[in-house]
């Protein structure tokens, strides 16, 4: 176990335990004993926010660590989902064959759309993405509607080596793996040159050049591999749903990412996966709080949630996470001092 934490998580296991230590092993036991503890709908929720925290894994490095920032998440998702959906009923692939073709139209895609703004950044970036964002929403709507009549593509549960994923445990499973996976593959790029390259092109893509690094290379990599998991989550949900629709890839869903990447910290892997699960969680947590004190949540108060989840935007984009930590430790140096 220790040599697995330290490998993957870059924890030492080296002399006392450390908090991170603790944390990953709290983590492991806990997603070890959640199908004991938890029941269909829990680890229903439990399997929609690790399959979010994928996405929002690729995004905090695409926008975070690499500083390109996109509004093209659920554009990318919807390239995923539509691809598996069409090659699985139209063509009769399987599983695996289908999500490894998606991961790849993720992959041109992301390339073609880095080429298509290699002279724009920031605000003009995520304009870009944004557009890229209505023109395959007006695609799958179109398809949706020509080769479903709107009911969406229906996907059966996959089936991975003769052994089919159909039951919540096993999506649970399967879901702790890929989220491993994912997490192992970034963390390892973060760690070498690769994520020296996209922090340099974050912070000043002038000396990046200077310093020999290609800017359109780094650029073209960081977008490609990024879109291809985002698109190859897109599509594993889709099996997960049993069901890809048009409706389902919006604007909303995007701004939820973007959401979770300012809430778990620009380019931090861990923060993406508890800010998923902090937004997975959130409808329920609310419908739970406001039926304590007699509230309907899906009447009156219908929609509440969305503006809790735009709160808590404005928040992290207003940095108040960082500032509350700061005054939290300001606080506590000064009663140490008195």
């Amino acid at each position: 176990m220790s040599s697995f934490l330290s490998t993957t998580f870059g924890i030492s296991a080296g002399g006392a335990p450390s908090y991170a230590r603790a944390a990953a092993l709290a983590a492991v036991v806990i997603a070890l004993a959640a199908p004991f503890g938890l029941g269909g709908y829990g680890l229903y929720v439990a399997s929609s926010g690790g399959l979010m925290a994928i996405g929002a894994m690729a995004l905090t490095v695409l926008s975070g660590a690499a500083g390109l920032p996109s509004l093209g998440t659920a554009a990318f998702m919807a390239i995923g989902a539509f691809s598996a959906g069409m090659l699985a009923t139209q063509a009769g692939l399987g599983f695996v064959p289908a999500v490894a073709l998606a991961l790849l139209l993720g992959f041109a895609a992301g390339a073609g759309v880095a080429l298509l703004t290699l002279r724009v950044s920031g605000l003009y970036l995520a304009v870009g993405t944004l557009a890229l964002q209505h023109v395959v929403q007006i695609v799958a709507t179109d398809l949706d509607l020509k080769l479903t009549y709107a009911s969406g593509f229906m996907l059966d549960s996959p089936v991975i080596g003769g052994f089919a994923v159909d039951t919540p445990v096993k999506w649970w499973a399967l879901t702790i793996v890929l989220m491993l996976a994912v997490y192992g593959l970034f963390a390892w790029l973060l760690r070498g040159h690769v994520g020296r390259e996209w922090a340099l092109l974050r912070v000043d893509p002038t000396a990046a050049s200077a310093l020999g690094v290609s800017t359109v290379r780094t650029r073209l990599a960081v977008f490609a591999l990024t879109s291809a998991v985002i698109a190859a989550s897109g599509a594993i949900d889709g099996y997960r749903l049993g069901n890809v629709q048009a409706t389902g890839y919006s604007l909303h869903l995007a701004i939820g990412y973007l959401t979770v990447v300012a809430l778990g910290g620009a380019g931090r892997l861990v923060g993406a996966i508890a800010a998923s699960y902090v937004v997975m969680v959130l409808p329920d947590a609310i419908a739970a709080a406001l039926a304590a004190f007699g509230a309907d949540a899906t009447t009156r108060l219908a929609g509440i949630d969305n503006m809790v989840l735009g709160a808590l935007l404005v928040g992290a984009l207003l940095d108040l996470p960082a500032r509350a930590r700061r005054a939290w430790k300001r606080g506590r140096a000064t009663r140490g001092e008195a």
